[in-house]
């Protein structure tokens, strides 16, 4: 009886406990619950106080962001011989034309002949940069463009194409400036600090992607600091300090603005990381502000950017090779050009280099960066690794040749624009029409004649001013025998004729020229309206 009783005073302080430790949890539960229920409105808040930030910045940067369409002239030159060509490929070639060139024999041709000159289209984004039509754009989208037009968005219904002039470019960081014409004070945007930038930070990028333009996409900024190579075919073009967002960026963006959250640009939208066909994966690239807040105006007043030179091969450091020289970081010096400057310093291949100036040098992008910062003819101070042992090495530094720079390697700037030439059309004498030239102008040539066309006399065009009502209608290469009916055997001649033509009550210009077309000469009559 007494260890019954014992057993229930058990099981009854047992149940008590269970009920406490269960009422203890519930409450526990609802304890946890209050504050996320408390917390909800804020959240919600929260994400509406976003979602205006991001409609009131898209509206305030959207009537500065442009479509930029260019035309180039591709094609020209020599086609190889159908007998080189795959047999799978020679059926498929022969429905072209100029493929189908007579043999000796008057049989069915064998190739032989012209590529012919043909026009294509692209797209692009840009962004006004200042009231008076400067826009700033990259250096790819204008590249080698024979005309090029601006879509504005700053008011309803205007969708005509504003012709604008390349101001200028700088291949080594992809930036471009135009210049339009609106008759109007147009909005345009504020650079930004993009050093000030944080990994997490919203962006927008804003422009064009696959012609679908005014688009508006937001992330935030993944990376900074990133070193890409847009073209794998240019190992000397690298960007550096690029910025990387999850914000798509796509075909068409390039150009575009990256902009933070008070609507200042941040960032040009330059490129994107697609693997695979498909297109962006999530990772875009933008070249900072403070990039463009150097180059930009100096491509406005037309200065020329001269970078330092220091005529080196280098290459990273791998962990073993940084233990083998005693360094912790630094480039290693494979190779020193045989004219360049530091051929007449006292640096040595093996060497490592560890600061520029007392500046550390930890990767190839460091000394390239601080070299190419420094103008020419400027002494630096190399600190560098020997043989385990720290030298100090001075260099004057010489000017960065034209293929480090993204320009032709037979000038040192890039070819002038026809601005002084009327109508915009540059030319020069049949006389100084070479192979090289010629084939810079898209025609084969032999010294002072075209092939394929017997003329003597006459101007052959060089150059063509974008955005000019010229660029419509005539192409380098194109031969030039009159003007207004007037005949020019040479270039004094046609500036004259011109110079008298633009005089004249005429709207329009009229000039008859030789183009070559799928191996022969063919003469056109051209009207281009004066604008």
């Amino acid at each position: 009886m007494l260890d019954r009783e014992r057993n229930s005073h058990r099981h009854a302080h047992t149940i008590i406990i269970l009920l406490g430790v269960c009422i203890g949890l519930l409450v526990a539960t609802v304890a946890c619950r209050l504050p996320e229920q408390a917390t909800t409105p804020a959240l919600a808040q929260s994400a509406g106080d976003l979602e205006t930030e991001f409609t009131r910045v898209a509206e305030q940067v959207l009537p500065a962001v442009v479509r930029i369409n260019i035309e180039t002239t591709a094609g020209g030159g020599p086609l190889p011989d159908m007998e080189d060509l795959p047999e799978r490929f020679r059926e498929f070639f022969r429905q072209f034309p100029w493929f189908n060139m007579p043999d000796e024999e008057g049989g069915p041709g064998v190739g032989g002949g012209q590529v012919p000159r043909f026009r294509r289209q692209g797209l692009g984004s840009g962004w006004i940069y200042s009231a008076d039509g400067y826009i700033v754009t990259n250096a790819h989208v204008v590249q080698e463009a024979t005309r090029v037009t601006v879509v504005l968005h700053d008011r309803d219904h205007d969708d005509r194409e504003y012709p604008a002039t390349v101001v200028g470019t700088d291949p080594k960081t992809d930036l471009a400036v135009l210049k339009i014409d609106a008759g109007r004070e147009l909005p345009f945007l504020q650079l930004g600090d993009s050093e000030s930038l944080k990994i997490a930070s919203w962006v927008m990028a804003v422009g064009a992607p696959f012609e679908l333009e005014q688009t508006v996409t937001v992330g935030v900024v993944s990376a900074k600091g990133r070193l890409i190579e847009p073209d794998p075919s240019a190992p000397n073009m690298r960007l550096g300090d690029i910025i990387q967002t999850d914000a798509s960026i796509n075909p068409g963006n390039s150009g575009g603005p990256l902009v933070n959250l008070r609507g200042e640009v941040v960032g040009i939208n330059v490129a994107y990381a697609a693997p695979m066909p498909s297109g962006n994966i999530g990772i875009g690239f933008a070249i900072p502000s403070e990039t463009a807040r150097d180059i930009v105006p100096r491509l406005i007043e037309g200065k020329p950017i001269a970078r330092g030179w220091l005529g080196v091969r280098i290459r990273d450091l791998t962990e073993n090779l940084e233990e083998f020289y005693g360094v912790d970081y630094g480039v290693y010096i494979g190779g020193i050009e045989p004219d360049g400057p530091a051929a007449d310093s006292d640096l040595q291949v093996d060497d490592v280099v560890i600061a520029v100036n007392g500046e550390p040098v930890r990767d190839t992008w460091d000394l390239q960066r601080a070299i190419a910062d420094s103008p020419p003819g400027e002494t630096v101070t190399l600190t560098v690794m020997r043989n385990k042992t720290e030298r100090q090495i001075e260099v004057t530094l010489g000017q960065m040749p034209p293929k480090y720079a993204g320009l032709p390697e037979e000038e040192e700037a890039p070819a002038p624009a026809a601005e002084d030439w009327p109508m915009g059309i540059a030319v020069i004498a049949l006389g100084d029409l070479t192979p090289e030239v010629g084939e810079r102008l898209g025609i084969e040539a032999e010294q002072g004649r075209i092939v394929g066309l017997d003329e003597t006399d006459g101007v052959v065009i060089e150059s063509v001013r974008p955005g000019t009502a010229a660029a419509e209608r005539v192409a380098p290469g194109d031969l030039i025998v009159k003007v207004n009916g007037h005949d020019v055997a040479n270039v004094e001649q046609y500036r004259e004729q011109m110079n008298a033509a633009m005089a004249a009550d005429q709207d329009f210009v009229v000039l008859h020229l030789y183009r070559v077309i799928d191996g022969d000469a063919m003469l056109i009559a051209v009207d281009i309206e004066k604008r």
